[in-house]
């Protein structure tokens, strides 16, 4: 299963001709990271358009949640549960929590970036009744076939910008703030001191969001992916647009024009260990 974020409506049909089962949008107020955003009127119409092109909707519900927001999760869930999404990516177990009061567990998809690193913690998520779990973005292809080898019923991120940090904080501005000078866009570059690569910085009404120095590619590792029998793909289309996600897949599919991208990731440890310097 090809899963993948969108950009524009037209491509819907588009996208599901070029392989793609399933794509996820943004909605007002609860998504975070998104290439777009639709309201919840409009996501009907949205709905009805996957289901014309047999393509699934999902629901990018990334945020973490306040307290003061639990009521208006709960009748947000409750939309769309009416309007019979096809899954919730969430990362606040808080949702889930509500998600179960709701008896919507089933439609929920995991989703905490960094914290599913074993199959333990897949097997303790999918218990829960819900419907998927995505593996951590930094895991390598060696402790990813460790994890399919007992379960195999994850997403991965095969291609895309994947978050390394969220903080609520608006931190970009808080920056300018302190050096005294003007923000005068969203989007920015940051570099580490003990880094060359450049990582995208994104700051909005609900926080600062910074990226990968560059985005995941599995131009040669998807087919052995494919045969450790895991089940769901994902494309997150950040910075780029539907072409480029069609561009990708077909890449991928046809095995040719490659696409640029980074695959270390799938080659070196995810957890790295100090060396200990002379005295």
């Amino acid at each position: 299963m090809y899963i993948s974020t969108i950009h524009q409506f037209e491509s819907i049909p588009i996208l599901k001709q070029n392989g793609i089962d399933a794509i996820i949008v943004g909605i007002p107020d609860f998504s975070i990271r998104n290439c777009n955003t639709v309201s919840l009127e409009d996501l009907k119409i949205w709905k009805k358009e996957c289901d014309r092109n047999n393509l699934k909707l999902y629901i990018n519900f990334l945020k973490l949640i306040h307290e003061q927001e639990l009521e208006e999760v709960e009748l947000t869930l409750s939309y769309l549960k009416e309007i019979k999404v096809d899954g919730i990516y969430f990362a606040d177990e808080g949702i889930l929590y509500i998600a179960k009061k709701l008896h919507m567990e089933s439609i929920c998809i995991y989703q905490p970036e960094t914290l599913i690193t074993n199959s333990n913690d897949i097997l303790f998520y999918l218990n829960e009744g819900i419907q998927s779990v995505s593996l951590a973005h930094e895991l390598s292809l060696e402790e990813i076939r460790k994890i399919a080898s007992k379960n195999h019923s994850f997403e991965i991120l095969i291609s895309g910008y994947y978050s390394i940090l969220y903080s609520r904080r608006p931190l970009i501005s808080n920056y300018f703030k302190a050096i005294q000078k003007e923000k005068e866009k969203e989007q920015y570059t940051l570099i580490e001191s003990t880094r060359t690569g450049k990582m995208p910085i994104v700051e909005d009404e609900n926080g600062t969001y910074i990226f990968s120095e560059q985005p995941v590619e599995s131009y040669d590792q998807l087919e052995e992916l494919k045969k450790l029998n895991i089940e769901r793909f994902r494309i997150d289309s950040i910075f780029f647009d539907d072409q480029w996600t069609i561009d990708v897949l077909k890449s991928y599919l046809e095995k040719k024009n490659y696409i640029p991208g980074c695959s270390k990731w799938y080659y070196q440890e995810s957890i790295k260990k100090k060396e200990k310097k002379d005295e």
